[in-house]
């Protein structure tokens, strides 16, 4: 079910646009910064993709089409593997760790579509290393679409970067230079969106500069070994995949992979920067191992029974996804259920609907996880203080993040912003504004469910 914050903000940017003709260049959900000039279009392709999907088929669409669109990034691998037994082992055995290792984050996001094209990417340039083919030219085309639905696509131009550098020495030769044309090009159409330039240099902007804050003081931009990751099951998945990988590249060392070892440095680091890239980095190494796997040679005993060893594993994975359907899974967001619509424990779906109909004139505080839900479940009727799409990080430290520091912040705050209510979430990470809330003599809990609160003036 769905948990995602960013996609009801990809659905209100999306109807504003049906509603309007174009995309707003206001934030019309905000009463907290008036008239604030956003950037949203570094991936509008995106959101009137997921609204499309809204509309065809409402939420249990889009969870579907997120699904597939997962498996075939997984699988996408197996094409080069299906006829090598033992490669398909690894990649199966890959597939599996990396599925526990990026569970908490199979959300709908347009971060999915960097994820394709990454593997795409890589899957092209590994197949060009074996045999120069047809597949290369796919690549300015692909760039044209990536622009357009997320800013993941620096992580492309430097896949094409490392392929040429390693491949230096072929320089005279025709493949070569038509792959250094394609690679041009494939940076050139990237201009070829709504900012332009501006939109080029938007994803080295945002981490130069909220990017660098959100790191600080936002979950999802924390290193994956914080200590609010660090002691969870998913830690060791990824430790497990990661040295997965080292030994498949000191097995294959004889073949000398040296694409593939620095494309796995790069997204081992790229893995273990943020939290939020975690997906990225599983999906890479499941490619990068498949195609290392591709080099090794096996022994006899090993080789035969390869056959063995892959239907045992094909059946632990039935086994696990039996359960996973019937009991749900763990994660370090939380529990996650089998099936479809919203997520109640996560989407503050009633807590909503009670505020949006009690009549309360003040404005309502929320949680930087709700606001682009409230964004879109209010449809304007009340705005929001905060959510997920505000990039001006003064406004993040200076008015939103104080209200948590301590009660004189707080009443400050309250009265400048004519707070009469606040929904707050219930997990890890905002005890503070909660033990303000609880203790305050001025303010009083109304409702409560599993991931939302509602506290109002007395």
């Amino acid at each position: 079910a769905i948990q995602s914050e960013d996609l009801f903000m990809y659905l209100a940017i999306a109807r504003e646009y049906f509603k309007t003709g174009s995309f707003p260049v206001h934030d019309p959900f905000l009463y907290s910064i008036p008239n604030f000039t956003w950037t949203i279009l570094h991936q509008w392709l995106g959101y009137l993709a997921f609204y499309g999907l809204y509309e065809l088929g409402g939420y249990s669409l889009i969870i579907i089409v997120k699904t597939v669109l997962i498996t075939g990034v997984l699988c996408v691998p197996l094409l080069r593997a299906r006829k090598s037994s033992p490669a398909t082992l690894i990649w199966g055995t890959s597939t599996l760790i990396a599925v526990f290792a990026m569970n908490f984050r199979f959300m709908e996001r347009t971060s999915l579509f960097s994820d394709f094209f990454i593997v795409i990417t890589l899957n092209i340039l590994m197949s060009e290393q074996v045999r120069p083919g047809r597949w290369k030219y796919l690549l300015p085309a692909l760039f044209v679409f990536w622009v357009n639905l997320h800013p993941g696509f620096p992580t492309g131009w430097l896949l094409c970067g490392v392929f040429l550098l390693i491949n230096f020495k072929k320089w005279k030769s025709a493949e070569y230079r038509i792959f250094f044309g394609l690679t041009l090009i494939s940076i050139l159409v990237c201009l070829f969106n709504p900012r332009g330039l501006e939109g080029v240099l938007y994803p080295f902007n945002f981490m130069k500069n909220e990017g660098a804050v959100y790191r600080k003081f936002y979950f999802e931009w924390m290193p994956t070994l914080h200590p609010f990751y660090r002691e969870h099951a998913q830690t060791y998945f990824i430790i497990g995949l990661i040295l997965l990988n080292l030994v498949l590249i000191y097995q294959s060392r004889k073949s000398k992979p040296i694409f593939e070892i620095i494309v796995s440095g790069f997204f081992i680091f790229y893995g273990l920067y943020a939290i939020r890239f975690v997906p990225s980095f599983c999906f890479a190494l499941v490619a990068l191992n498949t195609s290392l796997a591709l080099k090794l040679s096996y022994a006899g005993f090993f080789k035969n029974r390869i056959s063995y060893l892959n239907g045992a594993l094909a059946a632990l994975a039935l086994i696990l996804a039996g359960k996973n359907m019937i009991w749900g899974y763990e994660t370090i967001s939380g529990h996650r259920e089998f099936g479809l619509g919203l997520d109640e424990h996560v989407v503050p779906y009633r807590a909503a609907q009670l505020l949006d109909q009690s009549g309360l004139t003040d404005k309502v505080y929320n949680s930087h996880l709700f606001g682009s839900y409230l964004a879109w479940a209010w449809e304007g009727r009340r705005k929001v203080i905060y959510h997920g799409f505000v990039t001006d990080t003064d406004f993040f430290l200076k008015e939103f993040r104080i209200f948590s520091a301590n009660r004189a912040q707080f009443d400050t705050q309250a009265d400048k912003f004519q707070i009469g209510a606040f929904l707050v979430d219930r997990f890890q990470g905002n005890e503070s504004l909660l033990t303000i809330l609880s203790q305050h003599p001025s303010w009083q809990l109304v409702y409560k469910d599993e991931g939302s609160l509602i506290f109002v003036k007395k």
